[in-house]
């Protein structure tokens, strides 16, 4: 992601099927990497809706995250990645 500054890291499944201190220690060496601008939140569920309750939660739990860096991963980096014009929101 250093090399490729285009990819981006969906944050999805990953969120709740380990165990939260696991993802948070994942997302924690992800963040420390400075690679927080290019991390996405995804649902990805089609087959457990459910589940985006669990998916929100563990990124909202993160305490490690400041208030910029998680409107990073729900809103802002998907933004810029699929070049939205924000003044249509």
């Amino acid at each position: 992601m250093y090399m490729y500054p285009q990819v981006y890291a969906d944050l999805s499944t990953i969120s709740w099927i380990i165990p939260r201190e696991t993802f948070h220690d994942y997302l924690g060496n992800l963040i420390r990497a400075g690679l927080g601008k290019q991390l996405m939140f995804g649902s990805d569920q089609m087959i457990w809706p459910e589940t985006i309750g669990l998916a929100v939660e563990a990124i909202q739990s993160a305490d490690f995250l400041t208030e910029e860096q998680k409107r990073d991963i729900f809103y802002n980096n998907a933004v810029r990645f699929l070049k939205l014009e924000e003044e249509n929101f």
